[in-house]
């Protein structure tokens, strides 16, 4: 009778464990490496080198760095990755850094094709699901009856964020998986690193979305009045400058007018 007690309370607890696990360690745990992906792996963890963040780097009078993004400290993607993490393209890098204050890493990179995801907003430091408002977008309106109205953004914890099933489909720093990674990273051999890193990004997308995949009205995978947006808010977004520019002109060279972006 004890015994049946107990195996009755260990799978009690192994349930929930396995509700409480993100999609995205789901997908993880499930993943097959390949050959290619552990080469793959091997030569990022080679050539890696640690950088130093200089702090003060400014040029009077312009061209002092602001404070550092703290709400991607929550995220276990700047263990590794910079903060700011877009670097490669010097074109692009500004305008896809500027996302990371109010979308998660998740949102861009994890796309399980098989699974139906929705979007909420959410607080990074506790994991709670914000409820939707139209001021967690900056502009509200912009009508004869009212003048542009900018609002303060309520700050950069809260983002963007893919849940599935009513659960949150991330990665937490504070999880169990990411301290028992950051051990392997201290103390682990490289064999169990370049498994490790190769399985984190097994799951993921490593160009990300298309900057048509949210403010494309058509093509969009972000229902942004469900996100609490405004029509005025969603015409801005769907319409933005930069994204069409980046659309239309793939050359790393080409270059847009300053005064395009005022209008």
């Amino acid at each position: 009778m004890m015994i049946r007690i107990f195996m009755m309370g260990l799978f009690s607890v192994m349930s929930c464990h396995v509700m409480a696990e993100s999609l995205y360690l789901q997908e993880m745990n499930k993943s097959v490496l390949t050959e290619q992906q552990l080469a793959e792996s091997k030569e990022k963890i080679q050539a890696h080198k640690e950088i130093e963040v200089l702090e003060k780097l400014d040029m009077p009078p312009f061209h002092q760095r602001g404070k550092m993004n703290a709400s991607l400290e929550y995220s276990p993607c700047t263990t590794c990755h910079l903060s700011p993490p877009h670097t490669k393209s010097e074109r692009t890098r500004t305008f896809m850094n500027m996302h990371t204050q109010f979308i998660a890493c998740e949102s861009c990179h994890f796309r399980p094709k098989d699974k139906q995801l929705n979007y909420q907003w959410e607080d990074v430091r506790d994991g709670t699901a914000i409820k939707a408002k139209t001021k967690l977008f900056r502009q509200v309106t912009n009508s004869k009856e009212k003048p542009l109205e900018r609002v303060r953004a309520l700050h950069s914890y809260y983002k963007i964020t893919p849940f599935y099933q009513g659960e949150a489909a991330v990665l937490r720093k504070n999880s169990q998986f990411s301290q028992e990674t950051n051990r392997l990273w201290k103390k682990g051999t490289e064999a169990e690193k370049i498994e490790r890193r190769a399985l984190i990004h097994a799951p993921l997308e490593e160009k990300g979305s298309e900057c048509s995949a949210c403010h494309d009205k058509d093509e969009g995978f972000l229902d942004l009045a469900e996100l609490g947006a405004n029509t005025y808010q969603a015409n801005k977004i769907y319409n933005n400058i930069i994204t069409q520019f980046f659309t239309r002109y793939k050359d790393e060279e080409s270059r847009i007018r300053i005064m395009s972006i005022l209008k």
